[in-house]
């Protein structure tokens, strides 16, 4: 009984997390569309959809892409939050920062027809880099608090 427990116990120390067995890791790829003239700083997240695990990047003023290196394979959604609040609600009063995603309205062509914000789920693999993300749905995208 004690060999057993002692074996179960060094098992489990010494075993990897299921990310690191074969250094399977990938990269995300991917641009922003922001409606307004400029693109304000904001923070860029994706969220693995099956752990819940959350990365985030900085992406300064006026940049158009951004890049996730070394993220573990799995499914992901991508989205980001502006740095300062810039939305003002129709009273005039309480300020948010904006927010966007990676959507279904995005390959819909963010027309007045398309009516799905929901994110759309995509897969990292450690073969072949992601990099199709565009986060561009800033009306109405429904993504994860901050």
């Amino acid at each position: 009984m004690k060999l057993t427990l002692i074996l179960a116990v060094l098992l489990i120390f010494n075993s990897k997390p299921k990310f690191e067995k074969g250094n399977k890791l990938g990269t995300i790829k991917g641009t922003l569309c922001y409606p307004g003239h400029y693109i304000p700083q904001m923070f860029v997240y994706i969220k693995n959809t099956t752990t819940k695990k959350v990365y985030k990047t900085f992406i300064k003023e006026n940049k158009k892409t951004f890049q996730f290196n070394k993220v573990p394979v799995g499914n992901y959604v991508a989205y980001a939050y502006t740095v300062e609040k810039t939305v003002t609600d129709s009273d005039g009063k309480n300020e948010s920062k904006a927010s966007g995603g990676y959507t279904k309205m995005v390959p819909c062509g963010l027309s007045v027809n398309c009516k799905d914000h929901t994110l759309i789920e995509f897969k990292v693999s450690a073969t072949k880099a992601v990099s199709n993300i565009e986060i561009c749905d800033w009306y109405g995208a429904i993504i994860p608090k901050e």
